[in-house]
């Protein structure tokens, strides 16, 4: 037997001719039937005379794809599609499903979905639903809904690959009912979750909802965009406003293909952040703000006068701001700064424990410890050198002894006791050293008078 083409069998059957048992073979074998595997895969099938109308003025409408109580192994494709004679429904949705399920509800895969195409005002009314077993009917179906109250003509187109016998090719359509959706009403192109590109639903990975530009040939049609550029000297991308500008600002690498000598922020002859790699050092051209610790081997502040500003906050209150030093195990070890508004510390912990020198606004300060100097200078007045004067009144040395013997201690001099409860002023009490000094010398003189009379006599 052998194939023959169409105009060749008509030839068998024209009329007054009898065709014979070759002739009828040929026309057998000229022609594919639906049994046949090696034709028609019962791993793959296709269903696509399916063609559905919702009613006008009633919205929440819905209408389900029968599949049967079935084995349903592999992935299913669900495109509806409407038709420009009906305006509100122009456009295609097509969603693709893996499921791995046998009959009476037995799922061991659950549906994996997405939409893998979504345009047209037909987004804006169609919604398909996942595969789903439905308990009354005892068989799998997918649900369509309608929430446009528009009556709308559709059809649908059904594709099963499956590594058991694909099923739907079998699938029948319910009647249509009232089904309101709840939710999510509308589809939007993802893959593997979210992406979304110009759409409020994503939210993330990507969702963009802007225009990005990468092509150096699109033109700017409104807004900014983002244009890609490389040169045989640099490579990166500019922010491009409307106008074509391409000196709105950007970020790139400047350098030779295998040699990159710096990658920069802003533009270029006006970088507000450039990194030298060959050299690991970074440039800013504005203040930078870190909400966080910052960390370095070192710092350097380089100026004709460097200022370093530790600013309060005042929206958070408190005094406290300053330079804490911290052990590798994470403990405080020193903290030079503002303990109060009127109190500066050094602390060999932090702010407020292990103070070793405090100063006052009112210049007073506090040494926990010794003071080791090569010189040291008290600046006081007045000085002792009223003892010298024609009208200073010199204590009589009875009196100065009878004073020693009730008092133990010099006039004018602080007992032990004063000096270790209160402390000492020490430009005070040099100053009254010194006066005890001249008025020592007073005596001396005094005496080596008296000495000289009574050696006279």
């Amino acid at each position: 037997m052998a194939q023959k083409n169409t105009q060749e069998l008509k030839e068998y059957f024209k009329a007054g001719k009898r065709p014979t048992e070759n002739q009828f073979g040929d026309f057998i074998d000229s022609f594919a039937n639906l049994d046949d595997p090696n034709i028609f895969s019962p791993h793959y099938k296709e269903k696509s005379n399916f063609k559905f109308v919702f009613p006008e003025q009633q919205a929440d409408q819905a209408i389900d794809i029968l599949l049967g109580n079935v084995i349903i192994h592999g992935w299913l494709e669900i495109e509806v599609a409407g038709f420009y004679n009906f305006q509100n429904s122009v456009g295609t949705i097509k969603k693709q499903i893996v499921i791995g399920a046998f009959n009476d509800n037995y799922i061991w895969r659950s549906p994996v979905s997405r939409i893998i195409e979504a345009s047209g005002e037909i987004v804006d009314n169609i919604y398909i639903g996942d595969i789903v077993w439905d308990d009354v009917i005892k068989q799998y179906k997918i649900t369509v809904y309608h929430t446009n109250s528009r009556g709308n003509e559709y059809v649908v187109r059904l594709v099963h690959h499956s590594t058991a016998d694909a099923v739907v090719n079998k699938a029948v359509l319910s009647e249509v009912y009232t089904n309101p959706l709840t939710g999510q009403r509308k589809h939007y192109v993802h893959y593997n979750e979210n992406v979304g590109i110009k759409t409020k639903n994503p939210a993330a990975p990507l969702d963009v909802q802007g225009r990005i530009l990468f092509d150096t040939e699109s033109p700017v049609i409104s807004g900014v965009a983002i244009r890609g550029y490389e040169t045989m000297w640099a490579r990166g991308y500019h922010f491009v406003s409307s106008d074509g500008n391409q000196n709105a600002g950007g970020f790139a690498a400047v350098g030779e293909q295998d040699k990159i000598n710096l990658y920069y922020i802003g533009k270029y002859e006006n970088k507000i952040v450039s990194f030298d790699p060959e050299n690991r050092q970074s440039t800013f051209g504005g203040n930078i703000e870190v909400y966080g610790e910052v960390k370095a081997t070192s710092h350097r502040v380089f100026s004709y006068s460097p200022v370093l500003f530790l600013d309060r906050s005042v929206d958070y209150g408190g005094y406290i701001q300053g330079i804490q030093t911290r052990l590798s195990d994470g403990t405080n070890n020193w903290f030079f700064g503002n303990a109060h508004s009127d109190t500066f510390v050094i602390s060999s912990g932090g702010y407020d424990d292990g103070r070793q020198f405090v100063i006052n606004r009112n210049g007073n300060a506090a040494l926990q410890g010794k003071l080791e100097a090569k010189d040291f200078v008290v600046s006081a007045t007045p000085t002792a050198d009223h003892v010298f004067a024609s009208d200073y009144k010199l204590r009589e040395i009875s009196d100065l002894e009878k004073f020693i013997s009730e008092k133990n201690h010099l006039p004018e001099i602080p007992s032990a006791r004063e000096m270790t409860d209160s402390g000492l002023s020490i430009g005070d009490f040099q100053i009254k050293l010194l006066q005890k000094i001249e008025e020592l010398t007073l005596y001396m003189i005094s005496m080596k008078k008296e000495i000289d009379i009574l050696k006279s006599n």
